[in-house]
């Protein structure tokens, strides 16, 4: 084989490595961006369905009996 036949062929597979690293990491950054999206929503609906929670909760700690005419009654 020539010399130059040789860089030809080496400049081939670096293109080739080069390709498959670029895709991979291209895939990777487009699943992070969407796992970190839907960790970020699921997050924002923990905390929303948890302050519905803490606002019930106290609205049914309030008096058992309204009035305290009802009670002595």
């Amino acid at each position: 084989m020539s010399q130059w036949s040789k860089v030809r062929q080496s400049r081939t597979q670096w293109k080739h490595q080069a390709t498959q690293r670029a895709d991979q990491n291209r895939y990777q950054r487009k699943q992070r961006a969407r796992i970190t999206h839907e960790r970020d929503r699921t997050t924002k609906a923990l905390k929303e369905a948890q302050a519905r929670l803490r606002q019930l909760e106290t609205q049914s700690q309030g008096l058992a009996v309204p009035h305290k005419v009802d009670l002595v009654f």
